[in-house]
C-alpha cells in the first residue's frame, strides 16, 4: 500500500512539473519576483547549427488566404473552416487572388522562385519569404487600414522583412495603417505555427501574415478590388528593397529569437497597445511582476498576459536590468 501510496504522489508531481513547464512555454504572466535576467534576443547557438541554408535563387511563398481552405487536413479540423470575409458580393479570397496572381510575375521577373501555397500548408516548408496575403472584415464601416504581422518570437529576418514591408505599405499616401489593429490571430496564424500544426512552415522560414484593408470600407474596398496590382507593387517593392540590401539572410538570423523572463521595476509598467507612450493603456504591472517578452522594437518588449489573456508593448525602462 506504501508503494502504491508514493507512485501516486511521483505522478502527481511529474503531472505538476509538466503543467509548470507548459505554462512557462506559452508565455506566461505575471507574478511577484525579486529580480529577473535581461532578456536574451539571440538565436541558440546549437539551433543555428540545425538550418540548412538555401541555395539557389530567392524562394518566395505566397498564400492568398483561404485559398482552397476545405482542403485542410484532420489536424485543422478544429478550426472554423472561414472562407474569409463577405461583404455584399465581394469576397475576401477573390482579392487574395488577384494580388497573387498580380506579384507573381513581378517576382518571377526579378529571377526569384516563386511558390503559391493553399490553406493547407506543406509541412515544414521552407522559403526565403513566407507571405500570406488577407483581407478584413470590421463591423465599423469606418475603420480602415493596412496592417502586418510576423509570428510570435520572430527570427531577425522575419523582422527585417516586416520592417521593409511595412516601411513600402507607409510610403503610400492614399492608404491608411490600422496601428491598433494586429491581433493575437495574426502572430499565432496557424500556418506559420509548426509548434502547434505539422501543416506549417518551418520556423526557419521568415514568415509575414499581411492584411491589405478591410472590405467593408469603402475606400479600402474599391481599392483591393479594382486595384490588385496596386497592392503588388506595394509587397514587391518592400521584397525587393529587403533582398538587394541584405541579400540572402544568414543562419543565425532564421532563428526564431527566445526570450528570458523580465522582472519589473519599483515604479511598475504600464503595458501599451503599441510600443509608443501616447498608445492606448491595456493594462498597469506592480512592481516585481515577472513578463516573457516574445518581440522586442526600439528598446520595446511584445508580451502576453493571462487573467485575462492581453497582448502589448512596455517600455524596457521600466524593467529590471
Amino acid at each position: 500500500m506504501k508503494s502504491k501510496h508514493r507512485n501516486h504522489i511521483y505522478i502527481l508531481l511529474a503531472a505538476l512539473l509538466l503543467a509548470v513547464g507548459v505554462f512557462l512555454m506559452n508565455g506566461g504572466c505575471q507574478s511577484p519576483a525579486a529580480s529577473a535576467p535581461k532578456p536574451d534576443s539571440q538565436p541558440a547557438d546549437e539551433a543555428v547549427h540545425q538550418v540548412i541554408p538555401l541555395e539557389g535563387p530567392i524562394v518566395v511563398a505566397l498564400q492568398p488566404g483561404h485559398w482552397k481552405i476545405d482542403e485542410l487536413p484532420q489536424e485543422a479540423r478544429r478550426r472554423p473552416r472561414s472562407i474569409g470575409a463577405i461583404h455584399g458580393n465581394v469576397r475576401e479570397l477573390d482579392i487574395n487572388l488577384a494580388v497573387v496572381d498580380a506579384l507573381v510575375p513581378l517576382l518571377e521577373a526579378e529571377s526569384w522562385r516563386v511558390i503559391v501555397v493553399p490553406a493547407t500548408v506543406p509541412p515544414g516548408l521552407r522559403a526565403d519569404a513566407f507571405l500570406s496575403i488577407h483581407a478584413d472584415w470590421g463591423a465599423d464601416p469606418a475603420r480602415r487600414g493596412w496592417k502586418l504581422a510576423p509570428p510570435w518570437r520572430p527570427s531577425i529576418a522575419a523582422g527585417e522583412i516586416a520592417e521593409a514591408l511595412r516601411e513600402s505599405f507607409r510610403a503610400e499616401e492614399i492608404l491608411t495603417e490600422d496601428t491598433d489593429g494586429v491581433t493575437v490571430g495574426m502572430r499565432g496564424y496557424f500556418g506559420f505555427s509548426s509548434h502547434r500544426y505539422r501543416h506549417a512552415s518551418s520556423p526557419y522560414t521568415p514568415a509575414v501574415l499581411i492584411e491589405l484593408g478591410f472590405v467593408t470600407n469603402a475606400v479600402d474596398r474599391e481599392l483591393m478590388v479594382n486595384r490588385p496590382e496596386f497592392f503588388a507593387k506595394i509587397i514587391h517593392r518592400g521584397l525587393e528593397k529587403h533582398f538587394y540590401t541584405r541579400g540572402r539572410s544568414s543562419a543565425a538570423s532564421l532563428v526564431p529569437r527566445e526570450y528570458e523572463s523580465m522582472a519589473v521595476g519599483s515604479e511598475g509598467a504600464h503595458v501599451r497597445m503599441r510600443p509608443d507612450h501616447s498608445s492606448s493603456l491595456v493594462r498597469r504591472l506592480e512592481p516585481g511582476a515577472y513578463i516573457w517578452p516574445v518581440d522586442d522594437t526600439g528598446g520595446w518588449y511584445l508580451v502576453r498576459l493571462r487573467n485575462p489573456f492581453q497582448v502589448g508593448w512596455v517600455d524596457e525602462e521600466s524593467l529590471v536590468n
